[in-house]
């Protein structure tokens, strides 16, 4: 019976049937924001180097359509994001859709919110 339980269950996180969306986490996301690993990151810089305490994340970050980093444009914050990963940082590009990201910008909502 166990195993039968179990499989009902899988097979319904697989197809959607069950929501095993994850709760946003900025206390994580601090700790991600603050690390220069990040993405597998090689340069020793975090996103803390450059946005020390949410500067230079502009107030409307969360409502732009459209991005401008570093000559790139981004359709989304994640994609901001990214691209300091991949370059200030000398990282990978990690899943815009992944834990991470929603606890990093998670922690972005909360830095925004004390200014």
């Amino acid at each position: 019976m166990k195993k039968k339980t179990i499989a009902i269950l899988v097979c319904a996180a697989f197809f959607g049937g069950l929501s095993l969306a994850h709760a946003a986490d900025a206390e994580r996301g601090k700790k991600l924001f603050e690390d220069p690993k990040l993405g597998g990151g090689t340069t020793g810089k975090s996103c803390a180097t450059c946005h020390e305490g949410g500067s230079g994340i502009g107030d409307d970050i969360f409502t732009r359509d459209k991005y401008y980093i570093m000559g790139k444009e981004k359709s989304s914050l994640a994609g901001v994001i990214n691209v300091c990963i991949e370059y200030p940082l000398g990282g990978h590009a990690i899943d815009p859709k992944g834990n991470d990201m929603q606890d990093i910008i998670a922690y972005m909502r909360e830095l925004k919110g004390k200014k």
